[in-house]
């Protein structure tokens, strides 16, 4: 880890960004005053001199010379500005991150599914959401990375541990994912962009005639410049005006293609040098994960990615051209530049589209690690899971939830081991039943996508979750409560009976019918869950359940947190403990609310 904490990396960049913006900013005003005494001194010399003068020639040659690379430097300052803008936003973002202000992330709401097993009542997409609190992506594939990790959760061993291998090699090197992050961020793609970008890969683009049109930017454009030699001689202008036209006739055929090459490349430039930075620094970096290695090895081999990009970038730009109305004129007039754009654009897409894919996951996967990567980083209190293969084990010790202020987070240990367990929750409303099956939830969830969890020690066995917490009637499908509840458990009851392996997080089950039918199915419910190879963890009410664990004794067992009453207040300690509660508190509350 760095021997700085994150709080004192992040404010020690914030002075140096901060330090480099404003000196940068200053040289740029410079340049504008240099720029502008450079432009005069392009026409001061023929009032002084005369339009017959040397020096008039040479100052003004030179003039120009000077204007040009102010030009350039100009551009490349401005890139430098934006870059320690973005560099600056970066390390202030996270700085407010550090005390807990996270609102200000892309919140994932597009991912949002009420229907999904798991990620609407784990809180896992939406504002105040996990995703919120992971999120660092600067690039629309990698968020979209990180939400399928997150959706879908691996359950093999071997990949979880590369990828914590990956996210702990990724932690130790800030430098390098704020630059990554600040390349990604300088150009705000749309999804639309991305949609596009993506389709080069899919799509065969044809090109009638090829190896005449080939030919033909070749030869013709040839034949122009050699036809401008009897016009400049004053021999005949015919032949300039026939080649011209040539060109321009043949413009004319090709204008829908030309076309459609430009909706399908064009104004993707910016996009595009986007995409080639952040391919760098995944080319020039030595890695030392697996994972990391093994990604790096597309982008490398057999050429890098980046320079085939670059390529791209270049032949977009030069169809861009044609944007600018004169030079767009001159350079169809004389070469057939459109044409040629297009040619080139088609034998590009013709050896490369099928990589393209391939490059975009690869980026996005980084992105995507980099979000876990700050996150280790940045909670260096939480640890890596051990991940435990064959029967089933869960170890906790001090587990809490993530998303918790740490001086407000009361932590709990938790053991189960073994297939068929039931873990009955008791306890008293707002003593944190709810809030402990999300915890226990989400930090499996961090740990199935390799990320570190929020726990002291963990060891877990990567198996799928289905959660009932947050079911919700629908008057669009005309369901009830109770009913779009029992599809749920069908649902699940279904994938244990086809023999997949399912951590069940339940909270109050069956709450949309009368408490006998409640208790009764409940019960019945808990007796087809310890048949099937799942763990279940249960918040109730119902004191009557937990008797669940003398029928079915070392398989379920009772867990609660208990409240206190004292001087006619409540005290709630969040902690769990063995056994049944004692103690409930809806009278109590409503008495104190003068309700009753």
């Amino acid at each position: 880890m760095m021997s700085k904490t994150a709080s004192e990396f992040y404010t020690e960049k914030l002075e140096k960004y901060t330090s480099e913006l404003k000196t940068v900013s200053q040289k740029l005003r410079r340049f504008t005053w240099y720029r502008f005494i450079a432009f005069i001194l392009i026409f001061t010399p023929v009032f002084i001199f005369g339009t017959k003068s040397w020096a008039t020639l040479i100052i003004s040659v030179s003039a120009i010379i000077i204007f040009f690379f102010l030009i350039k430097k100009n551009v490349q300052l401005d890139k430098k500005k934006s870059k320690y803008i973005e560099l600056k936003k970066i390390v202030e973002d996270e700085l407010l991150a550090l005390k807990h202000s996270f609102s200000h992330f892309n919140n994932g709401k597009e991912f949002l599914d009420t229907d999904h097993f798991f990620s609407y009542d784990l809180d896992l997409f939406g504002e105040g959401s996990l995703f919120q609190f992971l999120n660092r992506t600067s690039t629309v594939n990698g968020k979209q990375q990180l939400a399928n990790w997150i959706i879908r959760p691996s359950t093999k061993k071997e990949e979880i541990e590369k990828r914590q291998q990956a996210i702990k090699e990724l932690a130790i090197i800030p430098n390098w994912r704020l630059h990554f992050l600040a390349n990604g961020g300088l150009f705000k793609e749309t999804e639309e962009m991305n949609h596009e970008i993506k389709a080069w890969s899919e799509l065969k683009l044809p090109l009638n005639r090829a190896t005449g049109i080939k030919w033909l930017i070749r030869l013709l454009p040839v034949a122009t410049l050699l036809s401008v030699i009897p016009s400049v001689l004053g021999i005949s202008d015919l032949y300039l005006v026939i080649t011209v036209l040539s060109q321009w006739l043949l413009m004319y055929f090709f204008w829908r293609k030309i076309t459609q090459y430009f909706g399908f490349f064009g104004r993707k430039s910016e996009l595009l040098a986007k995409y080639i930075q952040l391919l760098k620094f995944v080319e020039e970096r030595e890695f030392q994960a697996e994972y990391l290695v093994e990604l790096q090895k597309k982008v490398r081999k057999p050429e890098q990615a980046s320079k085939v990009f670059k390529q791209l970038k270049s032949l977009v730009k030069e169809l861009e051209y044609r944007k600018n109305l004169v030079v767009g004129s001159i350079l169809n007039s004389l070469v057939l530049w459109d044409i040629r754009c297009v040619y080139k654009l088609w034998k590009w897409h013709k050896h490369n589209h099928k990589k393209l894919a391939d490059w975009l996951n690869v980026v996005a996967e980084f992105d995507a690690l980099i979000s876990l990567a700050n996150f280790s980083n940045n909670q260096p209190e939480f640890t890596f899971p051990e991940i435990h293969e064959g029967g089933f084990s869960f170890r906790a010790k001090k587990l809490g939830h993530p998303l918790l202020k740490a001086d407000k987070r009361v932590c709990n240990n938790l053991e189960i081991n073994g297939w068929s367990k039931v873990i009955i929750v008791t306890g008293a409303n707002m003593a944190g039943k709810s809030t402990f099956l999300r915890t226990v939830g989400v930090n499996l969830i961090l740990g199935r996508i390799g990320a570190p969890v929020c726990a002291a020690e963990m060891t877990i066995t990567p198996i799928s979750i289905y959660t009932n917490m947050r079911t919700t009637d629908s008057l669009l499908k005309d369901e009830s409560y109770f009913f779009a509840e029992l599809k749920r458990i069908k649902a699940v009851l279904d994938r244990l009976q086809n023999g997949e392996r399912i951590f069940v997080i339940l909270d109050e089950m069956l709450k949309g019918t009368n408490s006998v039918d409640k208790l009764n199915g409940s019960k019945e419910l808990i007796r087809k869950l310890v048949e099937f190879k799942s763990v279940s963890l249960i918040a109730t009410h119902d004191l009557k359940l937990a008797e669940m664990e003398h029928e079915f004794p070392q398989i379920v067992y009772n867990k609660c947190f208990e409240i206190k009453i004292e001087n006619d207040e409540l005290i709630f300690d969040y902690l769990l403990s063995d056994g049944v509660t004692k103690t409930m508190n809806a009278t109590f509350l409503m008495k104190k609310m003068g309700i009753i």
